[in-house]
């Protein structure tokens, strides 16, 4: 008896350090999210790390954290009996052995499925990999990354009660595209200390005027920036950084990124990844993360 609480004692240690570890790390990317002006870029990696493991899972998800990514991206929709579950398309025959919309299966239906490898499609193979909730998500991320929540705007009624049930309001972030005075309204029902991210596109001839007013009425913690044929958006970069929100820029493919693409900056990475960073970028959403993450460390734009 005496010597399994000696041994309870001695382990209790390593058990609070490693708690304290994985709590650290939370609160240090969330303080650096909050701050705009920060040398610091910070990684999003897109739908996980794909590119070792399904998109959209778990396991995908503890890659990323294992790799010191920031903030992983998942994809929310709602099945036949209102749960909610990590699927970028509106179907499952991309990523799965199964077939259909998923609003048209029961979660239960859903969980005999098994997620086929990297993007998925007719000649991926199936892993040992189930299709995760997003109960399931946030609480793999607690404590270890941030999770940006595509397609949540019209689900935010039922991802923020989970957010508050899991302990995760501090790492969830919303986005969506809306009118800015309207979005105050949807959002006004949340804990004022959630984080969204309006969408803003390049190619709106008042998009300066709607960033104003993101920034009086809403307060964002960012702006995801969709540039299209230019990159002149970016200079609005610093009024949005001086007013405490961060920019955020998904270098996926060209359209979203005035073609500064992953693809180009595998080879250039100074003229397409750093030519970003010089325009004020300091979010970059990404289908290369462990390679950005170094990059940004070799260039002293990672300290902590």
């Amino acid at each position: 008896m005496m010597k399994g609480i000696r041994r309870i004692f001695l382990l209790l240690p390593l058990f609070l350090a490693f708690s304290l570890t994985a709590q650290d790390r939370a609160d240090l990317i969330v303080k650096e999210f909050k701050d705009s002006n920060s040398k610091n870029v910070l990684v999003a990696a897109h739908r996980g790390d794909w590119r070792h493991a399904p998109e959209n899972s778990i396991k995908g998800i503890e890659n990323s954290i294992k790799m010191g990514i920031d903030i992983v991206e998942v994809d929310v929709r709602k099945t036949k009996d209102g749960k909610l579950v990590l699927m970028h398309d509106a179907t499952i025959d991309r990523t799965t052995n199964g077939t259909g919309k998923v609003s048209d299966h029961t979660l239960a239906e859903l969980k005999k499925l098994y997620l086929k490898n990297n993007q998925g499609g007719d000649d991926a193979e199936l892993t040992d990999q189930r299709i995760p909730t997003l109960e399931e998500v946030l609480l793999a991320a607690k404590g270890k990354i941030m999770v940006n929540l595509d397609k949540s705007y019209g689900l935010m009624h039922d991802i923020y009660p989970l957010l508050v049930k899991t302990g995760t309001v501090d790492i969830g972030i919303f986005k969506g595209v809306s009118d800015p005075k309207q979005v105050k309204k949807d959002i006004k029902f949340m804990d004022r200390n959630i984080f969204f991210m309006p969408i803003v596109f390049s190619d709106n001839e008042k998009v300066a005027d709607e960033i104003k007013v993101y920034l009086k009425k809403v307060k964002p913690a960012a702006f995801e920036v969709i540039l299209r044929k230019d990159d002149a958006l970016l200079s609005e970069s610093d009024l949005i950084r001086k007013r405490g929100a961060r920019v955020w820029v998904n270098t996926l493919w060209g359209s979203l990124c005035a073609g500064y693409t992953d693809a180009k900056a595998m080879e250039n990475p100074d003229a397409n990844w750093g030519h970003l960073i010089e325009k004020g970028v300091n979010i970059i959403q990404t289908d290369n993360p462990a390679d950005l993450l170094q990059y940004l460390k070799n260039k002293g734009l990672r300290d902590f």
